[in-house]
């Protein structure tokens, strides 16, 4: 997939610079470890992803992003009565890959350990949570978007046929029943995955 990201950041008439770290961010601009000065009036910061400090508060073992280890059943490893979804859980979806910070698992996720807790409290049997497919949909402005599927990337779709997805994604999939109807609701709340979101378009080769 990368190739195609540079493809689109090169036609947005957007810079990279690889390989090297902002020493400073100072009035003028931003500085990097190969001694570049970047002139600029706005910096915005995009440093990657951190668990909620809520998840600190477990003496338990989290990942490198903060998020505690769950089961499953969205049970917290090694302590019991609690569940934890979404943002600040970390859980093997597949038997291999553990989830990623996206609204792709943070949902389901939550539809689940909404489930589970309440199963548990009832003393009814629990729903694991599976999900065996894997889509990663990244916008890129102007230029359209991207769309691959497997773990490896493998590009499904690119441009407007992949921004569709994408919007689809954004403006229908990930919000609420907007009906005010109980029943629409608890539909949307049950502890099912969706299948993979609709590609658009012929399948890039």
């Amino acid at each position: 997939a990368r190739p195609v990201i540079e493809t689109a950041l090169a036609a947005l008439e957007v810079e990279t610079r690889l390989g090297v770290r902002v020493v400073s961010v100072e009035a003028a601009g931003i500085r990097l470890s190969s001694g570049e000065f970047i002139p600029a009036q706005t910096v915005i910061w995009c440093a990657g992803m951190r668990a909620s400090p809520l998840a600190a508060s477990f003496p338990d073992a989290r990942d490198r992003l903060g998020r505690l280890l769950v089961d499953p059943f969205m049970r917290v490893a090694d302590v019991g009565g609690v569940f934890a979804a979404g943002d600040v859980a970390s859980s093997v979806v597949d038997g291999l890959h553990p989830t990623v910070m996206s609204c792709q698992f943070a949902r389901p996720m939550g539809r689940f350990a909404g489930h589970n807790v309440v199963a548990d409290l009832a003393g009814l049997p629990m729903l694991p949570l599976r999900i065996d497919w894997y889509v990663t949909v990244l916008d890129l402005g102007a230029w359209g978007a991207l769309y691959t599927e497997g773990w490896d990337r493998e590009v499904r779709t690119t441009g407007q046929a992949a921004k569709t997805t994408k919007q689809t994604i954004n403006r229908k999939r990930i919000y609420p029943p907007l009906t005010g109807s109980r029943e629409d609701l608890f539909a949307a709340a049950a502890p099912i995955v969706q299948a993979p979101p609709p590609s658009y378009g012929a399948p890039r080769r």
